[in-house]
């Protein structure tokens, strides 16, 4: 079984599935979803349920207590009669319902999966609130069979000695081969994202941009966006994300704080799965410890925050398309060898320890 939170659960549950029947618990924002997997495909889809905002609230204010016993409601019927042999569950409320599970004989092993961690900075209640978030990961770590952290940086990965570094699978979109003259960025836009930047050297060299996203804070800058800048809001559809990203020769990642003060630095880019899945190259900073394959392989540029290095970056990528577009279907073969690779081996040892 698996149960997680927004990393690209159905590419984990198609790979797993290949090792045995595998039944997914999605919890998105505000939505849960369930299929089932088999041989490495989907015999399951379930329609997603919407959850109540109330019980979003509420959630966040018991530290994921209620999707804690909605995980419990979901898996339930599922484990009726039977018990798993791996539950593979996002902390900390799904981690938690997996260990409950285990107490009660429904399942053998639970991996904890660490996806995040936020620095205990800002006010009195934020930083109590998260370093209560963090105890209970870090309790949730310790007595999980394994952790597998979506980043070395992740402070309570180390609570458990039996921890590993998960790659996630980068979908291929199969975007048709256009003329890319247009920039891309995914996102919930905030001041360190560096969007004004961006707006600068679209209107210099009259670049159409895409935005898939928003917040109060790019409401509060939309005036001084260029004229060619296109707010397309919030898309969940992945199609319609890749047929806009089709059109861009480079996508944006670019933050100003590149240090540990900044949530981002413990975390994995999830847009770069977009990205890449649509073969456009990024440009980004020094943030996050994955930054460092986008040198290595020849994906996109990692500049400073500054508005001539990112500019030269986007200027440089829009007279290389070719270079760039090969460079990524060879990263995301062998990055994607190096999942399946992952999960294999993972899934082997665990299953030897029954």
């Amino acid at each position: 079984m698996l149960e997680a939170m927004c990393w690209n659960e159905k590419s984990w549950a198609r790979i797993m599935s290949k090792s045995g029947k595998v039944s997914l618990l999605q919890h998105g924002f505000g939505y849960t979803e369930r299929s089932e997997w088999e041989a490495g495909r989907a015999v399951l889809i379930e329609p997603k349920k919407r959850a109540a905002l109330r019980f979003t609230f509420l959630d966040e204010m018991t530290f994921g207590f209620m999707i804690t016993l909605g995980t419990l409601k979901d898996a339930w019927p599922i484990m009726k009669g039977r018990r798993a042999d791996v539950v593979i569950a996002s902390a900390n409320s799904m981690a938690l319902a997996a260990l409950i599970l285990r107490a009660i004989g429904k399942t053998k092993k639970v991996v904890c999966l660490i996806g995040d961690y936020f620095p205990p900075k800002g006010s009195l209640a934020v930083r109590t609130y998260r370093y209560i978030s963090t105890s209970l990961t870090t309790w949730l770590a310790r007595r999980a069979d394994e952790v597998w952290s979506i980043s070395p940086r992740i402070p309570m990965t180390y609570a458990n000695p039996r921890n590993f570094l998960v790659p996630v699978w980068i979908e291929s979109a199969d975007v048709p081969s256009v003329t890319r003259d247009e920039i891309g960025y995914i996102g919930m836009p905030s001041q360190d994202h560096a969007l004004e930047i961006l707006f600068e050297v679209c209107r210099k060299h009259g670049l159409r941009l895409n935005i898939i996203g928003d917040s109060p804070y790019l409401q509060s800058i939309k005036a001084s966006a260029p004229s060619t800048a296109v707010f397309h809001g919030m898309i969940a559809d992945q199609a319609k994300i890749s047929s806009i990203l089709s059109r861009c020769f480079c996508g944006y990642a670019v933050y100003r704080n590149t240090g540990p003060q900044n949530y981002s630095y413990y975390g994995f880019p999830s847009k770069m799965l977009a990205y890449f899945a649509s073969n456009t190259p990024v440009v980004t900073t020094d943030t996050a410890d994955f930054m460092k394959e986008i040198e290595k392989f020849g994906i996109g540029r990692v500049v400073e925050p500054q508005f001539e290095q990112i500019e030269k970056a986007i200027l440089d990528i829009k007279t290389r398309p070719a270079d760039f577009h090969e460079a990524i279907e060879r990263f995301r073969k062998t990055w994607n060898e190096s999942v399946v690779k992952f999960h294999q081996e993972r899934l082997a040892a665990l299953f030897a320890e029954e």
